[in-house]
């Protein structure tokens, strides 16, 4: 398995996947080679039946700038790519000489080892795709040499993973990718982490948690929050996550005289994303692009009601839950009066979408994924 994040260093989603997705797999009795960038130097961990080996000696980033940049400062400016390359070339090196009955890549920056791979060893290759480039920036110039990766990266695998019928759509739509090759698996949710944890209603804490990037729809979520402000004064507005969006976010807040009322954290841990959670009496994700959303069923699993955008891919499978154009912030705002004025809606939703997510344990992942080895085979 090729992927380029897992736990201590993660960036979103699909550190959080790979890690579930391997731990799963080993108690199925599946053996897992993961190959990563190296970003620590200290992914531990006490999964039997996996091994995971931290490729090269610089950290990738998949959503890093291509800006070019002081030497001083992190980052890859335009060397990034060259570093995806040598990320890939080190990757074959490894696993060619290694035994394994099928490659399983994720994302674009994986597949030029796995294409390269499956030409060494004749063995079957499956493409997990989470998001595409379109995805990554809110098809606002979409990078034509990622694009092509993807599109080369579905035609010779031999099936393709994705996480949303939405994604699977824009699969054969934008990439021409062959519908009976590509299969939806949604993602999962351990709800056990959620257990215990202690919730504090404030009725009036509403949380945005991602990446600052034009994908994630932060832009979106302030102008709801000045909507919110005109109606009632004492809301609080939570932005947590990093991002290059973060001065322009600053100063639109400022601007916009929301600023007494607005709260940017930067970076938080695994824990302190739980408390974020807790305190939250809304959640909203008004992505402008939105495979799937696994913070929305973090947030559920915590106890929180969600907003979320009609586009996401968790929207197909949660019901109780508000849906909204990620651009209507008069409908966005509206929905989070409702649900901070309305105790009784509020508690309706909690409880409603909370059993929803019980039909998502990564264990059904899984056995889904497994499945598609066994078809691949």
């Amino acid at each position: 398995m090729l992927g380029w994040e897992f736990p201590p260093a993660k960036t979103g989603g699909l550190g959080t996947h790979c890690y579930e997705l391997v731990k799963n797999l080993s108690k199925k009795g599946i053996k897992v080679l993961l190959l990563i960038p190296k970003r620590t130097g200290n992914v531990k961990h006490n999964i039997p039946n996996v091994e995971i080996i931290e490729v090269g000696s610089v950290a990738l980033d998949p959503y890093n700038t291509t800006k070019p940049e002081k030497k001083k400062k992190k980052g890859y400016g335009w060397n990034f790519f060259e570093e995806v390359r040598r990320f890939n070339k080190r990757c074959v090196e490894i696993a060619k000489n290694k035994k394994f009955d099928l490659i399983h890549c994720h994302d674009w920056m994986t597949i030029s080892a796995g294409i390269e791979l499956k030409k060494i060893t004749g063995k079957p290759l499956v493409f997990t795709i989470h998001s595409t480039e379109y995805d990554r920036t809110a098809n606002i110039y979409p990078m034509k040499f990622i694009v092509d990766v993807e599109k080369k990266g579905i035609k010779e695998a031999d099936i393709v993973i994705t996480v949303s019928k939405g994604m699977k759509k824009q699969l054969i739509e934008r990439y021409n990718a062959e519908d009976e090759k590509i299969i939806v698996i949604y993602n999962g949710i351990d709800s056990s982490r959620y257990f215990g944890l202690v919730k504090k209603d404030n009725k009036g804490i509403v949380l945005f948690l991602g990446r600052l990037t034009n994908q994630k729809g932060p832009y979106f979520f302030l102008h709801t929050a000045k909507k919110v402000l005109e109606k009632r004064k004492d809301v609080m507005f939570i932005i947590a996550g990093q991002g290059d969006q973060m001065p322009e976010l600053i100063k639109l807040a400022i601007n916009l005289n929301i600023m007494d009322n607005v709260i940017f954290t930067g970076y938080l841990t695994d824990e302190e994303v739980l408390k974020a959670y807790a305190i939250a009496d809304v959640y909203v994700m008004p992505s402008v692009s939105e495979p799937f959303g696994i913070t929305a069923l973090e947030a559920i699993a915590s106890g929180t009601p969600v907003i979320v955008s009609k586009n996401a891919g968790v929207a197909e499978k949660i019901m109780h839950c508000f849906k909204v154009d990620f651009w209507d912030t008069h409908e966005i705002a509206n929905k989070v009066i409702c649900l901070l004025q309305y105790p009784v809606l509020k508690e309706c939703m909690r409880k409603n979408s909370y059993k929803e997510i019980k039909n998502f344990g990564w264990d059904r992942v899984a056995e889904q994924t497994i499945s598609v080895y066994r078809r691949a085979l």
